[in-house]
């Protein structure tokens, strides 16, 4: 049996004699520079690709980027007319690399730059062009949040080189972000790049290194909608508290589910930013002022609470109280209010107690009393009680004056007996009197109360619309461009 080889091609041959001659003798260990004086130039260049991810929280930037390297290897030439080779992609292993690092790096190396073949051509420049994906730590400043635009420093340099054998220079003056693929929280702006130089204090070499500058806004859509949006939609119920009236007994219910409502809130903030104590984002101190304006209302609505029952101890509200809250404040946030207390006080001092008795024997009350007792408007829901009361204990004191002869003799006890009958309907008077005017005491301290609860719903209101709006202009004066972005978009 013969088995047949095909010829290899001549191209094939020449490609693996330029290897063997270029690589004959050659050391990837060794610095690529002919001239011991002349430092290795070095031209890096980086392509952004997509940014994965910001993590706040631990500040940290993850990018998918494409890195560039251009650098003269003097070793590697060849005549191309004569071979027709153009160029040769040659093992990472085989070539000389810089050991160009990330500084803040958040991984061991720089991903990718070891798994791929630099590109050699005939005049001895090399390529190495290569996919990375880069974690580096990014100071996060979330003053602004979510309206904010963060600045992460990418800084490549040589770790083993200094600036005498290796010179450290950008290819332009900022990163390709032609093939950008959008990201859904972030847009980005540049990427600008720049060189510089550090000396440190060990050696008195220079280190060059290439910085590039990730420039990103936040889209805030998200955000707005399920954070900003629903923190101000619960505070906006806190004012519902000082609608309720307050025998629902609803009231300080309602203020402190808002307070746990707008806690849980600042608990979500809290994780997605970073535990820096440096910057604090305004949203925090949003949600905090927005808390300290739920705990006042809670206060407020006690402070109501307590007005609103204070009549039932029969305290009497004092002239001034009356004046200032009741006349000014009540016709200002129209609360209708009649001071049937001091109407009721007028008409039952203009009363006169009964000083004298009937020629008859039997006591009565004078015309005025009478004109005072019938004519009154403020005792009508109480003068059928009262009568009732007054003939049932009549009856009971009739009866024991069945058998007793009136006479001469006898006169003088019975109208001993008739003035202690008209003791007790006083006294009874009196009493129903007595409860009238502690009615009419608890609906003078209720009216306040509801004033009062109208004068905390303006200033609630006033005091929670002048902080959004001060946060929203000390965002806006900070940054003019951010709604000026986004109502482009």
């Amino acid at each position: 049996m013969y088995v047949s080889r095909a010829a290899p091609r001549t191209d094939c041959i020449h490609l693996k004699n330029l290897m063997d001659e270029l690589f004959e003798g050659y050391s990837p260990e060794v610095l690529p520079r002919c001239n011991p004086l002349d430092s290795v130039q070095v031209q890096l260049g980086l392509a952004v690709r997509q940014i994965v991810e910001l993590n706040e929280p631990m500040q940290i930037l993850e990018t998918n980027t494409w890195v560039r390297m251009v650098w003269n290897d003097c070793q590697l030439t060849w005549n191309a007319t004569e071979t027709g080779i153009k160029n040769i992609a040659v093992p990472y292993r085989r070539v000389w690399v810089p050991d160009i690092t990330l500084y803040d790096n958040a991984q061991n190396a720089l991903g990718g730059l070891q798994q791929y073949r630099p590109n050699v051509y005939p005049n001895g420049d090399v390529y190495y062009n290569f996919p990375s994906v880069i974690r580096s730590l990014c100071k996060v400043d979330v003053t602004y949040f979510p309206f904010d635009t963060q600045v992460c420093k990418l800084q490549f340099g040589s770790w083993s080189y200094h600036g005498w054998d290796l010179n450290l220079t950008g290819m332009t003056s900022a990163a390709d972000i032609s093939m950008f693929v959008s990201n859904g929280e972030w847009d980005i702006i540049g990427v600008p790049a720049e060189r510089n130089e550090i000396k440190y204090t060990c050696c008195p070499e220079p280190y060059p290194d290439v910085r590039f500058y990730v420039h990103m806004r936040r889209k805030p859509l998200f955000y707005l909608l399920n954070l900003i949006f629903p923190c101000s939609l619960i505070s906006t119920i806190a004012i519902l508290g000082f609608l309720l009236p307050p025998e629902s007994g609803e009231k300080v219910s309602l203020e402190i589910t808002v307070l746990l409502s707008l806690a849980v809130f600042l608990l979500v903030v809290s994780e997605t930013m970073p535990a820096d104590s440096e910057t604090f984002p305004y949203i925090g101190v949003y949600f905090a002022c927005a808390m300290g304006l739920v705990s006042l209302s809670c206060l407020m609505t006690v402070t109501v609470l307590n007005l609103h029952f204070k009549g039932e101890f029969g305290k009497r509200m004092p002239p001034w109280v009356r004046l200032v809250f009741l006349d000014w404040f009540g016709k200002i946030l129209l609360v209708k209010t009649t001071d049937k207390l001091t109407q009721y006080e007028n008409i039952k001092a203009q009363k006169t107690q009964a000083e004298a008795y009937e020629n008859q024997g039997f006591p009565g009350l004078s015309t005025a009393d009478k004109d005072s007792n019938y004519n009154d408007p403020l005792d009508a829901e109480h003068r059928t009680v009262t009568t009732s009361v007054l003939s049932d204990h009549r009856d009971v004191k009739m009866a024991d004056l069945k058998g007793v002869k009136f006479d001469y003799n006898t006169s003088t006890e019975v109208v001993s007996l008739l003035k202690k009958q008209l003791d007790c309907i006083d006294k009874i008077q009196d009493h129903m009197e007595e409860k009238r005017r502690e009615s009419l005491g608890m609906d003078e301290w209720r009216k306040l109360a509801q004033v009062v609860d109208r004068i905390f719903m303006v200033f609630f209101f006033l005091f929670q619309f002048g902080i959004s709006s001060l946060i929203l202009i000390r965002i806006i004066s900070a940054d003019p461009d951010v709604m000026h972005f986004y109502s482009a978009e």
